[in-house]
């Protein structure tokens, strides 16, 4: 019979007194506090995101010793060999997130104007699935106050300029060849509709990230099936 490995880990990380010091340096114990400043739907998404939602442990940076850099909140991390990307004004989406965009990003795993859920971001919105509307709202609402204030028909032009910019023509490079021939046939411009959506590159935000991350780990190992419920 196999025995069960032991339980240990590896000097110096087997040391108690030293999570002892790491939580006198960074751990502070802290009850939600509502903005009296702020709606009651703005403060319940605070209150989901920055407690049970616990965002910032994925989309903030983190310092050497592996603790959130509070000044840094949702500035963008990694996880899991993703990039968890910026949820503030700091994102490198090319159009800036709305309220509908995330509320329809976190309800059903996919933004028109932003592309899908996919790595570890996949299970966090299957798992939003089991929270109400009201919820979810709420959480866009407080993500949306992080970024520019929505102008929609400026958006829409901005989107289909981007479209129109990088539609398939005659394909001059290695890359582009290949991505005609393997990709363009779903992600192109006017493409069939892929899992009851258009997923156009052209407004993907990962492909504006100053990392390729992302797009690598979907090109080597593409997305098993979609967050949307």
């Amino acid at each position: 019979r196999a025995a069960t490995p032991a339980n240990t880990l590896a000097f110096p990380f087997n040391l108690r007194p030293l999570l002892a010091g790491w939580n006198a340096l960074f751990h502070r114990p802290d009850t939600f506090r509502p903005d009296p400043s702020k709606s009651e739907i703005w403060n319940r998404g605070a209150y989901l995101i920055e407690g049970l939602g616990h965002c910032s442990a994925c989309h903030s940076p983190r310092n050497g010793l592996g603790a959130e850099r509070q000044r840094a909140y949702l500035a963008g991390g990694f996880a899991e060999g993703w990039e968890a990307p910026a949820l503030t004004s700091l994102s490198k989406a090319p159009i800036p997130w709305s309220e509908d965009e995330l509320y329809a990003y976190l309800r059903t795993g996919e933004s028109r104007l932003h592309g899908v859920a996919a790595g570890p971001m996949a299970p966090v919105v299957k798992e939003l699935a089991a929270l109400p509307d009201q919820d979810i709202r709420a959480m866009a609402v407080y993500l949306a106050s992080f970024n520019e204030a929505a102008d929609r028909p400026a958006h829409d032009a901005l989107a289909a300029k981007l479209e129109a910019s990088t539609a398939v023509t005659t394909a001059a490079s290695a890359g582009g060849r290949i991505y005609q021939g393997a990709c363009a046939v779903c992600h192109e411009v006017g493409g069939p509709p892929l899992f009851g959506s258009r997923p156009s590159l052209a407004l993907n935000s990962n492909l504006h990230s100053d990392v390729p991350d992302n797009l690598i780990q979907v090109i080597l190992h593409g997305i098993a099936k979609p967050a949307a419920t």
